[in-house]
């Protein structure tokens, strides 16, 4: 298991979640259930990957933390059609689920929550904004990620959580998700923890 602690009371774990230790609230954003399923509804040849190892990823995660419970952020389903692998995880959990409204996943049944607070925090999709909140936001959607250039021509990618005064974003957890780069759009006082499977590594600007 590797994680770090960015705030007190807050690790994030390399595989993509937000450990909340004072409610012992395991969060992950973006898990984008179906994506290849729903490609292949539509006639793309994608290859059948990916939600297992979504399932994997997701009770290695419970079993490491024991969590009071599991918020996944929004966009838990890639589209409505593919459903079928997320509400049988959800049947099954080890652990409550809540589940909040993304903009892929706003008209599921599944639906349980809007944005939910954690003590000094306040979780939800990110897509609207909330306006004047009190607390600091967790959110998904963006898919952040950190690009490295070594200057003759290697380039690696890793997923990252963004951490500001004012706003935490989580990486997507789905493994289609190329992520979007946020080297250039970090402010002073921002870190971009780069996640990679066994360390995790902080950058500022």
């Amino acid at each position: 298991m590797v994680n770090q602690l960015i705030a007190p009371g807050l690790l994030f774990d390399a595989r993509l979640a937000l450990f909340l230790e004072a409610t012992r609230s395991l969060v992950v954003a973006d898990l984008h259930w179906g994506y290849a399923a729903s490609h292949r509804a539509k006639g793309n040849l994608f290859p059948a990957w990916g939600d297992d190892q979504l399932e994997v990823t997701l009770l290695a995660l419970v079993a490491d933390y024991t969590p009071a419970e599991m918020i996944w952020l929004g966009d838990s389903l890639h589209t409505l059609r593919a459903r079928a692998r997320a509400e049988a995880f959800l049947d099954a959990a080890p652990c409550p689920v809540r589940v909040v409204a993304g903009n892929h996943d706003a008209r599921w049944s599944r639906i349980e929550a809007g944005p939910l607070r954690r003590g000094l925090w306040v979780l939800h999709h990110g897509d609207q904004p909330l306006g004047e909140t009190e607390g600091i936001e967790i959110v998904g959607h963006h898919h952040p990620a950190y690009v490295h250039r070594d200057g003759a021509g290697a380039r690696l990618k890793l997923p990252a959580l963004v951490q500001s005064a004012s706003r935490i974003i989580l990486p997507t957890v789905s493994p289609w998700a190329a992520g979007v780069e946020w080297n250039t759009r970090l402010q002073p006082g921002d870190t971009l923890w780069a996640a990679s499977p066994r360390r995790i590594i902080p950058i500022r600007p």
